[in-house]
């Protein structure tokens, strides 16, 4: 605030000591600066063709300083500092001065020029991202200036969907878009848009890149009252996914499983993974329609695919609904453990014998085959090793047994510090779930994690340790046992006296 108010006092001074001049010593005056300052020249000049409409020669100016800046390296180095990065600002200070006096056209023309050689340009650079800031910073203005142009209406939307669909590094946001949905178009308007989206797509052979059209033709349709066409277009692209929405929201449901089962089959037998969103809406369908065996044999499938919380739980809810949650809990303890299915009899490791040596009776797999079971040996699959330790530990978590989260948590531990990669997030979820009960358990996973973190000298390093030094003062507090936290953070202090960043975390926190 304080600078601002000094900025403003300035300005109020020169004007006042330029209120007392007459014109000719004004003229004298600016062409001195300007004689000393080329860009106050430059603004003078710009300035000059805008007031006397002779925009044709500023365009053809701002037009050439597109193509110089434009053609210059952009690139960094973080270790030693040197690079070159494209100067936009004189261009950024006169788009928004064209935007100001209203000269959307001209703006149109100059972003055009930009767009093309910008992209070109951000193909080639080695910057941490300035050079794509800087052009989006113009674009954003191009994009406001759309709407004010003399384009009749279709022309405004196409001309912004070129845009939006070619953004190949991602630079510009949604906001400058958002004129596109509001109520100035109307069907007629959007329908001419589908019309000429059908034709450009045509010329579009690369799958990635056409589809961002097929979206926008896709909104054109909805938009222009031509939603008879939606459904072939995607059948056309194959877009199961996307087809198999629409044919729920229409209530077709039987040609929505079809479409699922023929997609997961395409993608397979192309050799890709087929989208999990097709099997999570054969999942969706298969529960919504009461049949929760179907139901939890795909869970099943998405746990055996993707073991983690989220699809235990999911597993574990849906098959309580069949009724046969016993049976599946036991499977998939067993596949965490030797990689074996009941439902692909000979996969993974043979289950355990028991004490008198011989193998565990096996029981009746209880749910049924997927739809698309019979793709099973031809869809790819992850590799993994097996036992699953963390998996193990994260379900011993959820189910609350502590004793085996302790003892599993050793064995993750172990492996961790023999692969020499330490993933934290485990520990700290263990230490959590173990600290009421086991409260030197916890204490001693998050000195462990102290130990590990804490690097001398590093800058920030307090904000990553401080929720597990938080976490341990409560246990201490709870404990009655605050002279061992007084003592942890004077050997800390000592231990870490030169980082005077911890140092006052440190303080801050005792």
């Amino acid at each position: 605030m304080a600078n601002n108010e000094e900025s403003d006092a300035y300005y109020e001074t020169v004007k006042q000591k330029l209120r007392g001049k007459g014109k000719k010593e004004l003229l004298e005056l600016l062409a001195e600066v300007a004689e000393y300052n080329w860009d106050v020249g430059r603004f003078i000049l710009e300035r000059a063709m805008m007031d006397s409409g002779d925009m044709e020669k500023l365009v053809e100016s701002l037009l050439a300083e597109i193509r110089s800046v434009t053609s210059e390296p952009a690139w960094g180095s973080e270790w030693s500092g040197e690079g070159h990065i494209p100067d936009y600002s004189h261009l950024q200070q006169q788009f928004a001065s064209l935007e100001k006096r209203g000269c959307a056209d001209a703006l149109l023309k100059l972003g055009e020029e930009l767009w093309k050689r910008g992209n070109d340009q951000l193909g080639k650079a080695n910057d941490e991202g300035e050079t794509g800031t800087a052009i989006a910073e113009c674009m954003e203005i191009v994009i406001r200036a759309i709407p004010k142009s003399s384009l009749s209406k279709p022309q405004q939307l196409l001309w912004a969907i070129e845009r939006q669909s070619t953004d190949n590094y991602d630079i510009l946001p949604d906001e400058p878009f958002d004129f596109m949905k509001s109520g100035e178009y109307g069907e007629a308007d959007w329908r001419e848009v589908a019309y000429a989206l059908e034709s450009r797509l045509l010329a579009i052979g690369d799958k990635w890149f056409r589809r961002y059209f097929v979206n926008w033709l896709l909104h054109a349709y909805r938009s222009g009252g031509l939603e008879d066409r939606v459904i072939p277009l995607l059948e056309r692209e194959g877009d199961y996914e996307e087809l198999v929405k629409v044919l729920l929201r229409e209530g077709r449901r039987e040609e929505a499983k079809r479409t699922c089962i023929l997609g997961y089959e395409t993608y397979v037998q192309k050799g890709g993974f087929p989208p999990d969103s097709l099997h999570d809406q054969l999942l969706e369908m298969a529960e919504a329609e009461g049949q929760y065996g179907l139901a939890g044999a795909y869970c099943w499938d998405d746990f055996c695919d993707h073991a983690s919380d989220e699809s235990y739980v999911k597993l574990r809810d849906v098959a309580e609904k069949a009724g046969c949650w016993p049976a599946v809990r036991e499977a998939a303890l067993r596949f965490l453990k030797t990689g074996s299915r009941p439902d692909h009899p000979g996969e993974g490791k043979e289950p355990p014998t028991g004490k008198t040596g011989k193998k565990a009776a096996k029981q009746k797999w209880p749910l049924p085959p997927t739809e698309v079971a019979h793709l099973y040996k031809e869809k790819p699959h992850f590799s993994r090793n097996f036992p699953m330790t963390e998996a193990l530990l994260r379900v011993a978590i959820l189910e609350k047994r502590l004793d085996d989260v302790i003892k599993l948590h050793r064995v993750v531990l172990r492996e961790q510090k023999r692969s020499d990669v330490i993933a934290f997030g485990i520990h700290i979820h263990t230490a959590n779930a173990v600290s009421d009960q086991y409260p030197d358990v916890a204490l001693s996973i998050w000195r462990f994690l102290l130990d590990t973190l804490l690097i001398p000298e590093q800058e920030g390093i307090y904000k990553i340790v401080e929720p597990c030094l938080s976490d341990m003062k409560l246990i201490y507090e709870k404990t009655n046992r605050l002279d061992e936290w007084k003592a942890l953070i004077s050997e800390l202090k000592t231990k870490h006296k030169s980082n005077h960043e911890l140092l006052e975390g440190l303080t801050a926190l005792e």
